[in-house]
């Protein structure tokens, strides 16, 4: 609307807005056929995008039989899962059954420290202030239903045993001070009852603290029963700093240690025997290590398989570490590498349990000892699903075509898309002569159907069995038939006209793109509509214009009116 100032028909009685306002609705007509074909255009140009993006997807298909091995599909098997598994890692495995019997597995050289790294707990001290690796409570525990009181902060762990002994519990309690264990035992010679420890109410964690809780009894030489601390009671607690810890052999000095010839640096203010294990496993060192709370030492397992040993320490070794921890004189228990026999031939010999040079295209995951049969083969199979795809796609593509191009489709009459389908079933139905017996695609199994709908149209449908019993008879035809030398297969002459239509210069991106065809005459009729919105404000204006100049000189004539009936009086 276009402004200024409006007498609004006070003088001559017409509603002048409102009938300015009825023309430009009449002078706009033009502007609402305009935006009905904008808004066709744009229902063309998205169905134009998704149709060549279906059409992209059936490309990419029909290319993969051009292109890739499709035809060439293997598989394996293997009689006996529990003993190896197998995978096919190559387009030309060796077709045939093969014996295979595993003889050994590879395995991996592990160390551990050759002797315990805690130091034996004080036994003349109160328990509070030795070095148990699990700390002591004050509290009540029971043996055989005798409650026993400690307190940590005044009882040692001589006091203790001395109570136990005498507590009419019927055991004797003893310090091993070889191991740092301690010792219950019936105190009756052949008594092989069961020691009964703890109980529901049990306040102190005593037992399990020496590591007698759970653990198993047997007879000692005197026939009585017997229960051992399954742990050294100074074990060292591998979350600690290692200045807090008390090593047997001393504290652990800062520097560097080395294994297999990567160097680690160790701050003992800062490091724990658990944080060391962590570097260690995750540098180059090629070995994984873990504590061991039963022995009190370090385990360390080699990555790679097979009998070489781990090399600890270095020349450039700065720290004591592998001195201290035990590992310095570790005992080491040599892998084994694997061995197997492929049809009774002789024995293999491979540092790891996945071999792929013994059955030519085939790995092998060894699990276990024993005789199976692998068998490699045709993977049918995966040929039938990639030729489902090819179907599919091809039924996705029409049925795209169909959808977009009927009667309500906003392709509608659009004869350049809809002749697509034509070339496609004209293409996928091609007669391909001189490779074989099979000559369409109608031979292998891949036709209409038998239940066609002509009021919805036709799509492919694929018979499994028929396409098997093709590959049986004929695997290289039927490749033939998609694809071969002479470019004469049913993909090789699909393949350039989807192309054409489906790629970025293409005719459907020609049409469908920004700045494309469609955009072209959108912005065409926008700038119409343009031009008759400024024509409608310009006529809009001047109709205000003239309707006030008729209020004006309406009130003027009324005005002489007036003026000429007063003197008429006179």
């Amino acid at each position: 609307m276009s402004g200024g100032i409006s007498a609004g028909g006070l003088i001559t009685g017409i509603d002048s807005a409102a009938l300015i306002s009825q023309l430009m609705q009449l002078e706009r007509q033009p502007i609402a056929r305009y935006n009905q074909r904008i808004d066709a255009l744009e229902a063309k140009q998205t169905a134009i995008r998704e149709l060549r993006t279906q059409i992209q997807s059936f490309r990419n298909r029909t290319q993969d039989f051009r292109l890739t091995n499709i035809f060439n599909a293997f598989q394996s098997t293997t009689s006996e899962e529990t003993i190896l598994t197998t995978e096919v890692n190559s387009s030309n495995p060796v077709v045939g059954a093969f014996n295979v019997e595993v003889l050994q597995l590879a395995s991996a050289t592990n160390a551990t420290s050759s002797s315990r790294m805690g130091a034996n707990v004080n036994t003349t001290i109160p328990l509070s202030g030795t070095t148990f690796s699990t700390a002591v409570e004050s509290g009540t525990f029971t043996i055989n239903g005798v409650e026993i009181t400690l307190n940590a902060d005044t009882t040692s762990l001589d006091s203790i045993l001395s109570t136990i002994t005498s507590s009419g519990a019927g055991v004797t309690a003893s310090y091993d001070a070889v191991n740092d264990k301690v010792i219950l035992a019936n105190t009756t010679p052949g008594d092989t009852a069961l020691i009964n420890l703890g109980a529901d109410d049990d306040t102190s964690n005593f037992l399990n603290a020496i590591g007698v809780e759970g653990a198993t009894q047997l007879p000692n030489g005197s026939g009585s029963n017997e229960v051992t601390s399954t742990r050294n009671l100074g074990a060292v607690d591998s979350g600690a700093v290692l200045n807090d810890v008390r090593f047997v052999d001393g504290a652990i000095t800062a520097g560097s240690f080395s294994i297999n010839g990567v160097s680690i640096t160790i701050d003992p203010a800062n490091d724990s025997i658990q944080g060391i294990i962590e570097t260690l496993n995750s540098s180059d060192a090629g070995v994984q290590a873990s504590y061991d709370g039963s022995t009190d030492g370090i385990r360390v397992i080699s990555n790679q398989l097979g009998s070489p040993t781990i090399r600890f320490g270095g020349v450039g070794d700065t720290s004591n570490f592998l001195s201290v921890v035990n590992l310095d004189t570790a005992t080491q228990t040599a892998g084994n590498n694997a061995q197997l026999t492929v049809n009774g031939g002789p024995v293999l010999t491979r540092s790891t349990n996945e071999v792929s040079d013994v059955i030519s295209g085939v790995n092998l995951k060894l699990l276990a000892a024993g005789t199976t049969t692998v068998t490699v083969g045709s993977d049918d199979d995966a040929i039938l699903e990639d030729v489902q795809e090819f179907v599919d796609e091809f039924n996705a593509t029409v049925t795209k075509i169909r959808e977009l191009t009927g009667p309500e489709g906003p392709l509608a009459g659009d004869g350049t898309i809809r002749n697509l389908e034509s070339f496609l079933f004209t293409q996928v139905f091609s007669q391909v002569t001189g490779i074989g017996d099979f000559e369409s695609l109608l031979d292998i199994g891949i036709t209409t159907g038998e239940d066609f709908d002509s009021s919805v149209g036709a799509t492919l449908t694929l018979d499994g069995d028929i396409l098997r019993e093709a590959l049986r008879d004929d695997r290289q035809n039927v490749e033939q038939l998609f694809h071969n030398n002479s470019g004469s297969g049913v993909s090789d002459l699909l393949y350039p006209f989807i192309d054409e239509a489906a790629k970025a210069t293409g005719f459907l991106n020609a049409r469908a793109k920004a700045n494309g065809s469609i955009d072209t005459q959108i912005q065409s009729l926008r700038d119409q509509i343009e031009r008759v919105e400024t024509r409608i404000g310009q006529k809009e204006s001047r109709l205000r214009r003239q309707f006030t100049q008729l209020e004006t000189l309406s009130a003027g004539f009324q005005n002489q009116s007036s003026a000429l009936s007063i003197l008429g009086r006179f």
